[in-house]
């Protein structure tokens, strides 16, 4: 693994050159804003409060929601006047921006604020959640609205308009930097030596004896002397859609499933529920951020009936992307996701609480 792009082999097809061009104009286009903002020409603003970033390098899934949500608990058990802002990707309110829950209750559904908005929302009572392209802005309003002394910024890590005071970079433990190069060729949003922003860095997906030497390597290489943390994606609570008692994870043991999602890793999805002793007798896959129509909802219980299973199950995020009358045969389960650092619990939290308490 090198600091920069991976070596070029011969390309075999016309359209790796064109991928091969893009992805290099891309990496200077990516790397001359970087550096504007260094010098100055582009001047990021700040807030007269703590801020605290929760991003990644890649397009993808490292878990950033999950973590944003383990974070802001956190940070609220501190008695911290913590907000939580993200984009609101995928919906209509991420141009104008605007406040999804007060912390009392939530006052915008799914398409205005995004799925994983409305999924925070849903699970951080007494913690504010806003949305807005501009970050600063939605800092500006927090602050005035709901009095925020700590604002959680979720996929924040490009957004260099925005000073911060600590920025989380998570890197997915089994392919951290994808194949090494910028996208479109590869997967990376910036190039690699852009670790260097980092403060710290959170393995996600973590796997006892996985390959992590190389990783360490390479952020010791670029970010020597950042802490670096260790966490796992793990089943958290499981419930029947439309009702509000949780039931027992051992519940799924010997059922026969159909699943279907719509996130970033689906595969990930299915080996959980395989985890859990549940038998995945079929499978849909979606889309990341994945809007369910009615067409969509008629489909996937006609194969849940063909399949004759016992129940279907989806991912806590895609529930919340179900906006039709949801059929009651069979019954659709819902699993939530969470974080475990395991070991480095203890450290990591209390990485969190010296900086959030420092003055």
């Amino acid at each position: 693994m090198t600091k920069g792009d991976m070596a070029d082999p011969p390309f075999s097809s016309s359209l790796q050159w064109v991928l091969y061009a893009c992805s290099k104009i891309y990496r200077i286009g990516v790397k001359l804003r970087i550096n504007l903002y260094e010098k100055g020409v582009f001047r990021s603003k700040r807030l007269p409060c703590k801020v605290i970033s929760i991003g990644n390098i890649t397009v993808g899934g490292t878990g950033k929601t999950p973590m944003v949500y383990h974070v802001a608990k956190l940070l609220n058990g501190l008695d911290l006047e913590v907000a939580v802002i993200s984009r609101g990707y995928g919906g209509d309110a991420q141009r104008s921006g605007g406040i999804v829950s007060n912390g009392k209750r939530i006052i915008m559904g799914p398409r205005a604020s995004g799925d994983e908005p409305q999924l925070l929302a849903s699970k951080l009572p007494g913690i504010p959640i806003l949305v807005g392209r501009d970050r600063y802005q939605a800092g500006r309003r927090a602050i005035s609205t709901f009095g925020s002394s700590v604002l959680v910024l979720d996929d924040a890590f490009q957004h260099l308009s925005l000073k911060r005071d600590l920025d989380l970079l998570l890197l997915d433990s089994m392919r951290p930097f994808g194949n090494g190069h910028c996208i479109p060729r590869g997967t990376l949003r910036e190039p690699m030596e852009q670790l260097k922003r980092a403060d710290a860095f959170i393995l996600t997906r973590y796997q006892e004896g996985g390959p992590l030497s190389q990783t360490v390597s390479v952020i010791e290489s670029l970010a020597q002397g950042r802490p670096i943390f260790k966490c796992r994606h793990v089943p958290e609570r499981l419930f029947m859609a439309g009702h509000k008692e949780l039931l027992d994870l051992l519940s799924l043991k010997g059922r026969r499933l159909l699943a279907f999602s719509g996130i970033a890793r689906n595969d990930d999805f299915r080996a959980t529920i395989s985890g859990l002793d549940g038998w995945v007798a079929g499978s849909l896959e979606f889309p990341d951020h994945h809007s369910y129509s009615d067409d969509d909802l008629r489909s996937i219980w006609e194969k849940a009936r063909d399949l004759n299973v016992d129940n279907i199950i989806t991912t806590e995020k895609d529930y919340f992307n179900i906006c039709s009358e949801i059929p009651l045969t069979p019954r659709l389960l819902v699993l939530a996701i969470g974080i475990s650092f395991g070991d480095d619990a203890e450290r990591f939290d209390s990485y969190i609480k010296k900086w959030a308490l420092s003055p």
